[in-house]
């Protein structure tokens, strides 16, 4: 299975960039209806970074090691920490009309994205190649600040979504915040537990790839999310 994945990453790296740019064009289109708020919008803000996040790492079968490379991955890291808190007002906005809530996650959304901006431009990288892709990932070097934030931005909007989601799916008859939640949740978790190499070997790791498929799932359902409301 390991090889396998390895194997097709370059085909699959490309197939993701392409969802994630088709996510962008499908969720402004959600927006320009104006039916369901601001959500689709900020969803395809988000899938902006998933795009970019995909097609510097499928870039990595050409991409030389370099000032170059370095600077564009760096970018990676600082959009994701400035990104994902847009999960929060993405909750609000699926909860409730109540302007002091959604204002309440705005807030906290925004004072994370600062942290976030700091925590990405800190991350101290180094490059690793697994299978035909290079990349610059983070080292261990990186400082203890960006390493939690970071851990904690890839599990907190995801368990606030999956209890707004079951909330929703009781009273609405609507399941896709909750699976959008559970199946990010799901790919992080397999990308913990089968992502590393069995010999130990840091530079093998697959985690970052196997949670691309929870990322995309997650865009998936909340565009079902937003065409049911």
């Amino acid at each position: 299975m390991r090889e396998l994945l390895i194997n097709t990453m370059v085909p699959v790296l490309w197939a993701m960039t392409a969802f994630d740019a088709v996510a962008i064009y499908f969720m402004l289109k959600e927006f320009k209806t104006g039916k369901v708020d601001q959500i689709p919008l900020l969803t395809g803000i988000l899938c902006l970074g998933l795009f970019y996040d995909s097609l510097i790492l499928a870039s990595g079968c050409f991409l030389q090691y370099g000032t170059l490379f370095h600077h564009l991955s760096q970018l990676r890291y600082i959009l994701h920490c400035t990104l994902i808190p847009l999960l929060f007002p993405i909750c609000a906005y699926s909860l409730t009309e109540n302007k002091t809530i959604v204002r309440i996650a705005w807030i906290f959304a925004l004072i994370v994205m600062v942290l976030g901006l700091v925590g990405g431009l800190t991350v101290v990288t180094e490059p690793r190649t697994v299978g035909m892709i290079r990349r610059y990932a983070s080292s261990d070097l990186t400082g203890k600040f960006s390493s939690t934030l970071t851990s904690l931005l890839d599990t907190v909007p995801v368990f606030i979504m999956i209890g707004i989601g079951i909330y929703l799916w009781i009273r609405k008859k609507n399941p896709n915040m909750f699976f959008a939640g559970f199946f990010m949740l799901l790919f992080t978790l397999l990308g913990i537990f089968l992502g590393k190499d069995p010999s130990g070997d840091r530079s093998q790791s697959l985690m970052f790839y196997i949670s691309m498929f929870g990322e995309a799932l997650m865009v998936y359902f909340l565009w079902r999310f937003i065409r049911k409301e």
